[in-house]
């Protein structure tokens, strides 16, 4: 069951649990932001959901407190950045930071990052630029979950990509996984008990890789040798355009880990505590094209015109960063939506941390 709380006293809680880990005021409430701003945009999978996940890699040392990212190489359009094995969400932070500044002293700022952590969603990063009047873009390899078309053996990560540009009445934002789903939408499923839609998962069978929708293992999907696997966007067959997905992920990983010379999904996982996904950013000044003022009205204007298309009786037609604008404003109102499930991983770290907290509705 999924219950409405408080945005504020949610972040107030998060923001309280990462002080206690060791973070300073300054991280902890960017970490509560990063986490919050998911939630408040319907976006659960990545949310205060991912808590639980955060807390075993700092508890293990995984992720390491006091890390500070770093540039190792730059030029004024660029830079790698190590991350040094901190918390994801400071290091993508950070990175998109740098993008940003090149961006706006030179016109483009592009940034591979190496050794950093699961940093939430990729769309975060990118409104970042967008909210700054740029373009952005982010993505990030993983640990094997794709199941490259025809292949038996998970090999690429969900390896999302997201898109961010200035619109009116709101930001465009594109963030997907190259899988068809993210890792993260398998958890929520299985925390509310729900049965997975179809092309999701696939498993080997007697001759084949065939759909499954039935009970997944997670312990199963996160293994790379199971031969159960997230399907790429396309599902398993060059017919569906599977081979498509599989592409968009690989370019994922030349502008994460190759042009950082960090990890390849192959070569992440979970436990090892050397080795940590690749990220990249990229934030580009439309004002290099032109004016950017008129750039942006005629983007505006685009994205108008799909709106207005005649739809399908009872349906509507959106565009990219409408439906999580319009989850944003029902939860300004109504709160964010957490599962009980959830709650009590959150309320359980907070309780061991010695944390306090009262009552988290409105």
């Amino acid at each position: 069951m999924s219950k409405r709380y408080s945005s504020d006293k949610m972040k107030k809680l998060v923001r309280d649990i990462y002080s206690a880990y060791g973070f300073n005021d300054q991280q902890a409430q960017q970490v509560a932001d990063t986490l919050i701003y998911t939630d408040m945009h319907g976006i659960a999978s990545h949310g205060v959901q991912r808590m639980v996940m955060y807390d075993h890699f700092i508890q293990n040392g995984k992720v390491r407190v006091k890390s500070q990212p770093e540039i190792v190489t730059e030029t004024d359009v660029s830079a790698v950045v190590d991350g040094h094995f901190g918390l994801g969400s400071l290091i993508g932070t950070y990175s998109m930071n740098v993008a940003i500044e090149k961006a706006k002293a030179h016109g483009v700022g592009i940034v591979a990052t190496r050794n950093s952590g699961h940093y939430g969603i990729a769309g975060f990063y990118a409104n970042m630029a967008a909210d700054q009047g740029l373009i952005g873009l982010s993505s990030t390899n993983s640990r094997p979950a794709m199941l490259p078309t025809h292949a038996l053996q998970a090999f690429v990560g969900t390896n999302p990509i997201a898109f961010a540009m200035p619109a009116k009445p709101h930001n465009f934002i594109y963030d997907a996984a190259t899988t068809t789903v993210p890792q993260g939408k398998i958890e929520v499923y299985r925390k509310l008990e729900k049965d997975l839609p179809a092309f999701w998962v696939a498993k080997e069978g007697d001759e084949e890789i065939n759909d499954h929708t039935d009970d997944v293992d997670l312990d199963a999907l996160r293994d790379p040798y199971s031969h159960v696997g997230l399907t790429p966007l396309g599902g398993v067959e060059e017919a569906t355009g599977s081979h498509k997905g599989f592409g968009l992920g690989m370019i994922v990983e030349v502008f994460s880990a190759i042009l950082s010379q960090g990890n390849t999904s192959p070569e992440i996982t979970p436990e090892d505590l050397q080795v940590g996904p690749s990220q990249s950013f990229i934030a580009i000044d439309p004002s290099i094209f032109g004016n950017p003022d008129a750039i942006i009205k005629k983007f505006s204007d685009y994205l108008q015109q799909i709106r207005e298309l005649p739809a399908r009786p009872g349906k509507t037609i959106y565009v990219h960063g409408d439906k999580e604008a319009i989850a944003y404003d029902d939860r300004s109102k109504n709160g964010i939506v957490v599962d009980d499930k959830t709650l009590a991983e959150v309320t359980g770290i907070a309780d061991r941390l010695g944390v306090t907290y009262g009552d988290l509705t409105e």
